[in-house]
Parts: C-alpha cells; sequence; structure tokens
C-alpha cells in the first residue's frame, strides 16, 4: 500500500465523515463535524491496518484481517451512548449515536477501499438526516390537536404555575387542569391543545423539572 493510497484514503474518509457531521452540526447535536470526521478517519485507519498486518505477517500463519476492525464495531458503540442522554421519560441523541455508528462503518469502507459503498451509505445516511428536518416542518403546519399529559411531582410543594409556564412556552392552550394528592407526591392532568411537534420538546422540559418524577401523554 503506497503513501498516495493512504493518503487518499483518510481524504475520503474526512470528506464523507464531514458531510454527515456537517448535518449534525447544523442540527446543534454535542457530536458534530469535528466529532464524525474523527471517528471515519479512525476508522478508515483501523481498517488500512488490519490489511497491512494480515499482508506482512501472514507468513507466520492465519491472520484474521477483520479482528481489529471488529473491535472498532464494539467499541464505536461505547462513544455513541455518550451522545446519548435521559431526562426522566425523554431520551435525547439516539440519531446522533446512530450517524456515529454509521459513520464508523463508512470509515472501514473506505479503508478497505470500497468507496462506492462508502459514498453510497453516506449518501443514504445524508437523505434520512435530512429527510427527518423536512418531517419536522411539516409536523409545524399541521393543526394542533386535543391532547392529555399527565404529571406526577415527589414533592407535594411543585406548582402547577411551573407546568404551565413550559406549555405556554410552546403555545400549548389549556382547557382543564385537575390536580390529585397521591402517595408520594401530586398528580397534575392537563388537557390542552397543542401541535404535535413540540410534544417531545415539553415532555423534556417537563421531565428536567427537579420535583418531577414522571411525565406521560394519554
Amino acid at each position: 500500500m503506497t503513501s498516495m493510497t493512504i493518503l487518499v484514503r483518510i481524504l475520503v474518509s474526512a470528506l464523507l465523515g464531514g458531510l454527515i457531521g456537517i448535518e449534525r452540526e447544523l442540527h446543534g447535536c454535542a457530536a458534530g463535524l469535528r466529532t464524525h470526521i474523527l471517528v471515519c478517519v479512525g476508522s478508515t485507519l483501523f481498517m488500512m491496518t488490519s490489511i497491512i498486518v494480515a499482508i506482512d505477517f501472514n507468513h507466520i500463519g492465519d491472520v484474521d484481517a477483520s479482528r481489529i476492525a471488529a473491535g472498532v464495531v464494539t467499541g464505536i458503540g461505547f462513544l455513541g451512548a455518550g451522545a446519548i442522554m435521559r431526562y426522566g421519560a425523554s431520551v435525547r441523541g439516539l440519531t446522533t449515536a446512530a450517524s456515529i455508528w454509521a459513520v464508523a462503518a463508512v470509515g472501514l469502507a473506505t479503508g478497505a477501499s470500497m468507496y462506492e459503498a462508502a459514498g453510497m451509505t453516506t449518501v443514504v445516511c445524508l437523505a434520512v438526516l435530512i429527510l427527518s428536518r423536512l418531517e419536522e416542518r411539516m409536523e409545524l403546519k399541521r393543526p394542533a390537536k386535543k391532547l392529555k399529559i399527565v404529571v406526577f411531582a415527589n414533592d407535594s410543594s411543585c406548582k402547577a404555575d411551573d407546568i404551565k409556564r413550559i406549555i405556554d412556552t410552546y403555545d400549548g392552550k389549556i382547557k382543564k387542569m385537575m390536580t390529585k394528592d397521591k402517595k408520594g407526591g401530586r398528580e397534575f392532568v392537563f388537557d390542552l391543545v397543542l401541535a404535535r411537534s413540540y410534544r417531545k420538546d415539553i415532555l423534556f422540559e417537563l421531565s428536567s423539572l427537579s420535583k418531577v418524577k414522571e411525565v406521560k401523554w394519554l
């Protein structure tokens, strides 16, 4: 493997990883441009190392060229897990974790000189990520729906005003509210009119309140 071949694979890897990274950066994700480039380039180097080791040390015995690359598939899961955050009932970062995993695969394919497969995968990943943003915009244009949300606080001192303030932030119109004192806390039930595109955001915000233990839609 010549120096030029290595350089080409590294540069192609950086380009493909960067394309997906730019989309994540524009989306405001914690793992953005630099993270995706580094993951893709690192995976490419691991793949090239696997190939070169298998060629150079094959005279010693059977050398499995996939062993180092297989470690990338397992190890990248730890990095992806770092992009996932859980706040009460809300989970964020799954798409970014998946994009990091996909970028690692693109890097491995590039390291094996499978440029067509790597390029096609990058295009498909970008299409999926961009389509999800278009879907969000289309959701915003849909008429608001009547919904019901239940908030359980483990502290009876939790105030309904804190919950109302968050709902108002997302243009929610509260039609009815009920409060029940339960064992270990207090339950709030809200009937409201809200754009469905804001359901995840409100769930995330309410789950982040210190006194709130559980939030769910009915």
